[in-house]
């Protein structure tokens, strides 16, 4: 559907997008993820045509667009403050388009009328923006982005200026859109629950390059870099020496705190330092039982017990000052009761622990 060729772009002499190359795929949710700064937005723009890459091709739909303007190519647009015409209808706003472009009327009527169903606006149709919600404005922004039938919508951040429990409800919203028009999104965010909720795939940009691209489950799980690892989520950080290795599966010197088991794709020689990473919710304390698959057992000291409704947060001090976050889930079975300074073991499968390909130590 839309395919990226080692895209650059500069403004003043300063490289904002680097040799970004990528492909997106007919009827995905595909978002990219980064900071705020990174080149997202940019790349957006070059797809749009409202920026000229230096260099790389842009396709949709297997045409080359690189030199067809703004309302020549087949996307949508919705901004992050929705640009509406605040002395226009719902109704106007929607047809601004296919108007410009000097559709018949009653073409636009019933395309109007289709869109209103689907997105829920028809009895909004007269009413202005100044008298509708955040939500309503969204959908309103929707509905005119897609009028002419784009190949790709692009959004644009399009919930950064809503509250917590509105972007949620929206995002729910967005997906049952998307499936609804049978389009193909390609969304830009910050938010990393927000891609991660959204995205049939995503990928991750820093400093205008693309990281790593994959499924929300993959890049959680496997990211192949350390600023995904700690981008995606709270992760822990235990840094050891390589003692020994058995094919693909290494084991680590914690110093004082024993040793640990994990995986690493690529050959490391004995007595590397690497750093290697476990997520919260992997982390359990040993209850004692037999295990199925091989773990890996640590004991040190809790320090802090912080309770946040839904699971409560533990950090465990090792032998040798490094720390462990776990994060348990309360459930109708008894939560397990620990106070501050008790000794506890905790354990976590090999598996879950990963090292990147490109570890930062």
């Amino acid at each position: 559907m839309v395919k990226l060729d080692s895209i650059s772009k500069s403004f003043g002499g300063k490289s904002v997008i680097e040799n970004v190359s990528l492909e997106v795929e007919a009827g995905e949710r595909f978002t990219l993820l980064g900071r705020s700064g990174c080149g997202k937005t940019t790349l957006l723009r070059l797809i749009a045509g409202f920026e000229t890459p230096d260099s790389g091709t842009i396709a949709i739909a297997g045409q080359d667009v690189g030199t067809l303007p703004v309302e020549q190519r087949p996307v949508g647009m919705i901004f992050q403050n929705y640009a509406l015409f605040p002395h226009m209808t719902i109704y106007d706003n929607i047809a601004v388009g296919p108007r410009v472009r000097k559709h018949p009327e009653n073409e636009i009527a019933k395309r109007i009328d289709e869109l209103l169903e689907i997105t829920h606006l028809e009895a909004l149709r007269n009413v202005y923006p100044g008298q509708i919600s955040g939500g309503e404005a969204q959908r309103v922004a929707l509905a005119r982005a897609v009028i002419n039938r784009p190949k790709i919508l692009l959004l644009d951040e399009p919930l950064s200026a809503l509250d917590l429990s509105l972007r949620q409800h929206l995002r729910e919203e967005l997906i049952e859109m998307q499936r609804a028009l049978d389009i193909t999104f390609l969304f830009v965010t910050h938010d990393q629950d927000e891609a991660m909720g959204l995205a049939t795939r995503m990928g991750i940009m820093d400093n205008g390059c693309l990281q790593q691209v994959g499924t929300p489950p993959e890049l959680y799980e496997k990211p192949q870099t350390a600023f995904i690892a700690e981008f995606l989520g709270e992760v822990n950080r235990l840094t050891g020496k390589v003692e020994q290795k058995s094919g693909n599966q290494i084991t680590l010197a914690l110093k004082s705190a024993g040793t640990i088991q994990c995986v690493s794709d690529i050959s490391r020689p004995e007595n590397q330092q690497v750093t290697c990473y476990i997520r919260p919710e992997k982390i359990f304390f040993d209850t004692g039982r037999p295990q199925t698959e091989p773990v890996n057992i640590l004991q040190g000291t809790l320090r802090q017990i912080q309770f946040f409704g839904s699971h409560t947060r533990y950090q465990l001090e090792l032998s040798g000052g490094q720390t462990l976050t776990l994060t348990n889930q309360h459930r109708k079975s008894r939560s397990p009761q620990h106070s501050i300074g008790d000794s506890v073991r905790v354990l976590f499968s090999v598996s879950d622990v990963f090292i990147p390909n490109k570890n930062e130590n």
